[in-house]
């Protein structure tokens, strides 16, 4: 019988994730990954909408982003919000792995390029690596 290795436990309290997705079945799916490390998750489903919550007061420590918004050809706006907030971490979703689209993500800043079908456990593990380059 193989024992199972245990799950780690997250625990992000205190981190605000902005989640930029126009997909509302996208956006539970991530919204259902990350949930439980207790980090404050908030939607955006336009750039538009994006742009204003990040010029708001509101500070965040993690953008997720749909790299196939409308407006957002060449990660273009994703340099815009880089250069906004040049300490954000941005994970960048991609719909598929295209070699041009994840050289025009890493120029316009992005720290990693997953798939929106990422598994699970991998997706958490990409976001804690991500906070912990933070400390």
């Amino acid at each position: 019988m193989k024992s199972e290795m245990p799950h780690p436990v997250f625990n992000w309290k205190g981190k605000r994730i902005l989640i930029v997705e126009d997909d509302y079945v996208n956006y539970l799916y991530f919204h259902e990954i990350l949930s439980g490390a207790n980090a404050c998750l908030i939607r955006a489903v336009s750039l538009k909408e994006a742009f204003d919550m990040i010029t708001s007061v509101i500070r965040f420590d993690l953008l997720i982003i749909n790299t196939s918004l409308p407006g957002n050809e060449n990660c273009r706006s994703i340099k815009r919000m880089k250069m906004l907030w040049p300490d954000i971490r941005i994970i960048a979703i991609a719909g598929c792995d295209c070699n041009g689209r994840n050289r025009n993500c890493y120029q316009a800043g992005c720290d990693t390029l997953i798939n929106q079908h990422i598994d699970c456990n991998e997706m958490m593990s990409v976001v804690d690596e991500l906070f912990s380059s933070l400390a």
